[in-house]
């Protein structure tokens, strides 16, 4: 079965490997366990059973183990720019190198924790996934987003962002457009720390749970991550367009939430 506590022990040392003193492994560091608990709360949200619940955990603490090694060898989080899938990564990290056997002990889990890793980072989850394996794949998909939120208030921008330029930066010329028709940018599309800020906010389009909106709206990231580009970013285009994107994303927010707020009515 599960062994969740020694799970995360063994995942404390496996990290100890890497240093420490960098930005960018402290992030992720930090960013596993707290979505290792955010997993938690939504498998018991959901009424799923206590064994269900510690797979949801586990997949946490897998979903972006293949990271530290991304930022060993390039010290960035793209994707794109590495050549690196930190999804394909991560389980090559867990698979092919062994690794899961430090963690758990049977191979039970092995195509739920395959298939909800590796859709994690995907545009969408694979129209042929079902059953557990589907569910899996919505939870930490849920539980990594509601963290990245997070970390992007929170921790310094210079390890969040992909780049280290920050100044003369201007939005790619059509983002906005594609944002508003299609809410989502894709990463081959990316050309900038500025970009990325389209990125952040169309996240608030891929939610499964809506419960995540309530938790969204009430901490506030979204306004709160406006500030920090206010205070990051110097040219006005790019708070402008910011600006835009928060009234956007909060419209659609407070959709959602009423619309949780009318099913708890009807019921």
């Amino acid at each position: 079965m599960i062994d969740i506590k020694k799970a995360k022990e063994e995942f404390i040392k496996y990290v100890s490997q890497y240093d420490m003193n960098s930005g960018r492994i402290q992030i992720k560091v930090k960013h596993i366990l707290r979505v290792v608990e955010n997993s938690k709360f939504l498998a018991q949200e959901l009424g799923l059973t206590q064994e269900q619940v510690e797979l949801a955990e586990l997949i946490g603490l897998f979903h972006d183990i293949g990271r530290f090694e991304q930022v060993r060898l390039y010290d960035t989080f793209s994707d794109k720019d590495t050549g690196l899938d930190h999804a394909a990564y991560s389980l090559k990290v867990l698979y092919e190198d062994g690794e899961i056997k430090r963690f758990i002990d049977t191979d039970k889990y092995d195509d739920i924790i395959k298939t909800a890793v590796f859709n994690h980072n995907k545009a969408s989850i694979d129209e042929n996934v079902t059953g557990d394996a589907l569910l899996f794949s919505k939870i930490i998909r849920d539980a990594d987003k509601l963290d990245i939120y997070r970390v992007i208030n929170e921790d310094a921008m210079k390890d969040i962002f992909w780049y280290k330029e920050f100044d003369n930066l201007k939005m790619t010329e059509g983002l906005m457009e594609k944002f508003i028709n299609d809410k989502f940018i894709k990463y081959k599309d990316i050309k900038n720390n500025a970009d990325l800020i389209y990125v952040f906010y169309g996240y608030i389009y891929d939610f499964n749970f809506p419960n995540c909106y309530k938790l969204i709206f009430e901490n506030k990231y979204l306004d709160r991550f406006l500030e920090r580009i206010k205070e990051t970013f110097k040219d006005e285009e790019i708070i402008s367009n910011t600006e835009k994107l928060l009234k956007i994303c909060n419209e659609y927010m407070k959709e959602k939430i009423n619309e949780i707020n009318i099913f708890k009515n009807k019921t």
